[in-house]
């Protein structure tokens, strides 16, 4: 392993991390006594059979507790148009769930309304890395809507369009 001295400055490295695209969810989980989640655009599949994926989690979030204590989560995918609700699930003390629209997945994190898909997923592990956790989890539940919305997409620090590509 490299020492910390052959390592780039975090700054150079968040600002090579802020040049790529990275669609936005929303990750949900049940807290103690009412849901939690967060904004989370370090989302990726790690495999296809069995379908896994995993976010990675600031280890500050008020969120991380419940993602290492319950065994399961929902990953809401969001379109574009909802950058209002990327921005509340990002700020800290938000009343996220009492302003936006949402149903309740047993053993896991709430569905939003604003959400055009989502995946529920049983939490398998969790790692610390860093100033991060990365956590898998199985994707055991999927569903989204029937029409096409193109997806909300964060670029160089703000939400961006996709482009028409007909």
């Amino acid at each position: 392993m490299p020492s910390d001295h052959d390592l780039i400055e975090p700054r150079v490295f968040t600002d090579m991390m802020a040049s790529l695209a990275a669609s936005v969810t929303v990750v949900t989980v049940e807290g103690d006594d009412e849901p939690s989640g967060l904004t989370v655009s370090a989302f990726t599949s790690v495999s296809a059979d069995p379908p896994v994926v995993l976010i990675c989690i600031d280890g500050r979030s008020t969120t991380l507790p419940f993602l290492l204590t319950r065994h399961g989560f929902t990953v809401n995918f969001l379109p574009e148009g909802t950058e209002d609700v990327a921005m509340l699930f990002a700020t800290r003390g938000a009343d996220r769930f009492g302003t936006v629209g949402w149903r309740p997945i047993e053993g896991a994190g709430p569905v939003l309304d604003d959400a055009y898909g989502h995946f529920v997923c049983r939490r398998t592990e969790a790692l610390e890395l860093g100033d991060h956790w990365v956590i898998f989890g199985h994707v055991i539940a999927s569903d989204r809507r029937d029409d096409y919305v193109p997806p909300l997409v964060y670029h160089n620090r703000d939400f961006v369009r996709i482009a028409d590509t007909e």
